[in-house]
């Protein structure tokens, strides 16, 4: 606000300053040429030019100041006596160019300011253009740069869906011992993490199965109020839920659990021990879940078949 008011009175104060020099300079020709008559004799009377020069430059109200200093410097050096001429024809020849140059700063100066107008709409509107160019073309590089990053992530990412089909194909063709190796990288795979263990119910307890590779010095049993709380749910156990994460302390972060293809009784779980927070939202906990129901099968298969009692015959 400050600076549009000193800017205000900059420009009257321009203004000012030209139509002094302007009348200044009038005055000084009339008085070399004319005798101080006020171009009395000139038609049409010079006295119009700082008129026009306003009504161009400035608009109407600069425009009426210089007819308004004119028609005084005009009256001033006119003959008001009138002798020898019509008292009407009189009054018309020195009211007629005072009426002339106040036409004149209205018309062109109304004209200058629906100009000037105009201008300071384009410039707004090609302001405003050039904004939205510059947030377009700053919005097309952010997109261009996450295409780039997401193609680099999608080219070395090993969770890709060809890296996970060749490693399940490994797991068809996989011998014994071979195996657990394979189902650890799959779970890997699934759980986007190597910090897990797989605990399976074995003779009434969960016993560690599988260990991912940064899983080293887990427990290798769980507790029965972490298990029994698993095997309550249909959904992974995890620490977003407060009631959870008293079972889960000192244990890990998701517990998922392994329900039984034919009876849906849970069987095991996998342990996910260090696991982001903002990891914890509603697809990655469903994509657990699913990594739960796919290893079940899996866990029954490679359960240790009871041994068969053999059947003494009596000869």
């Amino acid at each position: 606000m400050i600076v549009a008011g000193n800017e205000r009175w900059r420009r009257i104060g321009r203004i000012a300053a030209e139509l002094a020099g302007c009348y200044g300079a009038l005055l000084l020709v009339d008085d070399l040429l004319t005798g101080g008559t006020g171009f009395a004799g000139l038609h049409p009377n010079p006295l119009w030019l700082p008129v026009m020069v306003m009504a161009l430059a400035y608009g109407t109200g600069p425009a009426l100041v210089a007819a308004t200093i004119a028609s005084i410097l005009w009256l001033a050096h006119a003959d008001m006596s009138g002798s020898g001429r019509d008292y009407l024809d009189h009054l018309f020849h020195l009211s007629l160019p005072p009426l002339l140059w106040f036409v004149t700063a209205v018309g062109v100066g109304e004209v200058t300011m629906l100009r000037t107008q105009r201008y300071v709409r384009l410039d707004r509107r090609a302001e405003t253009a050039r904004r939205n160019v510059a947030r377009l073309t700053e919005a097309f590089h952010r997109l261009e740069h996450i295409n780039r990053a997401l193609q680099v992530q999608v080219a070395i990412d090993p969770c890709s869906g060809g890296h996970v089909v060749a490693v399940a194909s490994r797991l068809a063709t996989a011998d014994a011992a071979e195996r657990p190796a394979v189902l650890t990288e799959l779970i890997a795979l699934g759980t986007r993490t190597g910090d897990f263990t797989c605990y399976r119910r074995t003779d009434g307890e969960a016993r560690a199965w599988l260990r991912g590779p940064a899983a080293a010095g887990q427990a290798e049993t769980l507790p029965d109020t972490l298990m029994t709380l698993v095997e309550q749910r249909d959904a992974p156990v995890h620490v977003g839920h407060p009631a959870d994460r008293a079972a889960l302390a000192g244990h890990g972060v998701v517990a998922i659990p392994l329900p039984h293809p034919d009876t849906g009784r849970v069987i095991g779980c996998v342990v996910l021990h260090s696991v982001p927070f903002a990891a914890l939202n509603a697809h990655a906990l469903a994509e657990m879940a699913e990594v739960g129901r796919w290893l079940a099968p899996l866990a029954i298969e490679r359960a240790p078949a009871p041994a068969r009692r053999r059947e003494r015959v009596v000869a």
